[in-house]
């Protein structure tokens, strides 16, 4: 028995070696929502990925502004957008945008010297186009930014580049029918992000309806190209993927085109598609023309927006999707109210705005 007991004792713990080292790891339950119909299976399940739980958390705080109320334009020189504000609050906010988008790098980022008022550097100019489409989105994207708005860290995360975005497919030659037609994303480690980014050029930069589900059992009338059919389910994967929820969060499975029998958050989402289509049309392709981005797939090399040692993960400057804002989650830094402390990052609301109506199906 003395000779047998440390036998089994070494066995037990190379079983134990090799339980850990071979089978998967555990994980415990994860919390379920219901928020449709029961026995529908419109469940959203509470993200596991360290990096969505992560970026949940907003940012941390800046002490209150200062006592200084003059009009910024009179405190400063050269004031082109932030013209609504105090000198104080003016000041706050070079100071959060400064943590928002180039904590390393600091002032130095955009202006050039200690000369604050230069134009000099074209960071500083490209700045002034990002300060107003955030002006934008917080006033007349009401219906998707809710009150909570954005601000640069919605997107930046603390650095200069998002790490979120996507850039125009350049034309593919017409190849045989033997060679892969499709650019897919063969470093990706979900089905979702596995799938090619041909469909953001159709919904979040065109005005490509959503159609593509026949109302009926069978299909009547035009039926939609299998490519429309294809692309359209891409974007919705890529939508799914980058908002961290599955597609029951706005749909009933049963009948995926009728708005009737789909969710509040449905709405959400097609507000959220049609301002991600404004912002990148008139706020990211000009800054595309100004700084051109440096892309292998360019027909000419053009210059980063920014030194490669001062990129995010992302090279060069590129469009939104949705998971620029949500990294994941299904409201960007857990919904957290952004604005309250930034007046000077709420625009204008459109003086005539008129009642949306979301389409029929689609």
């Amino acid at each position: 028995m003395t000779r047998i007991a440390p036998i089994l004792l070494v066995a037990a713990l190379g079983i134990a070696v090799v339980f850990v080292l071979v089978v998967p790891p555990w994980h415990l339950p994860v919390k379920g929502t219901q928020i449709g119909y029961r026995a529908s299976s419109m469940i959203q399940w509470a993200p596991t990925d360290p990096s969505v739980i992560a970026g949940t958390h907003p940012p941390p705080a800046l002490p209150p502004a200062g006592d200084d109320t003059r009009p910024a334009t009179a405190a400063f020189h050269n004031v082109k957008v932030l013209t609504d504000i105090d000198a104080a609050q003016f000041m706050r906010l070079q100071q959060a945008m400064t943590a928002w988008v180039s904590p390393t790098q600091g002032c130095g980022f955009c202006h050039a010297g200690t000369d604050y008022a230069s134009d000099a550097k074209p960071a500083k100019l490209v700045a002034r186009l990002m300060l107003t489409m955030t002006r934008h989105v917080n006033g007349a994207w009401r219906q998707h930014v809710a009150q909570a708005g954005v601000t640069c860290d919605t997107c930046h995360r603390g650095q200069p580049v998002p790490s979120f975005v996507w850039f125009p497919s350049p034309p593919k030659p017409v190849k045989t029918m033997i060679d892969k037609q499709e650019d897919w994303q063969e470093s990706a480690k979900t089905v979702r992000k596995f799938f090619p980014t041909d469909a953001y050029d159709e919904y979040l930069l065109q005005n490509t309806p959503g159609l593509a589900q026949s109302y009926t059992a069978l299909p009547t009338g035009q039926a939609s190209a299998q490519i429309v059919t294809k692309r359209l389910y891409e974007m919705m994967m890529q939508m799914s993927d980058g908002i961290g929820v599955n597609c029951g969060f706005c749909h009933n499975s049963r009948a995926f085109f009728d708005w009737s029998q789909s969710t509040p958050y449905r709405w959400t989402g097609y507000s959220g598609i049609t301002m991600t289509r404004d912002i990148n049309r008139n706020f990211l392709l000009q800054l595309g023309h100004m700084l051109p981005e440096d892309r292998v797939q360019a027909d000419v090399p053009r210059q980063p927006v920014v030194p490669a040692r001062e990129q995010g993960p992302q090279a060069g400057n590129g469009l939104a999707n949705c998971a620029t804002c949500h990294h994941g989650a299904p409201k960007p830094l857990g919904g957290a109210d952004m604005v309250d402390d930034y007046p000077g990052l709420v625009g204008p609301a459109p003086q005539a705005a008129a009642a949306a109506v979301p389409p029929p199906h689609g």
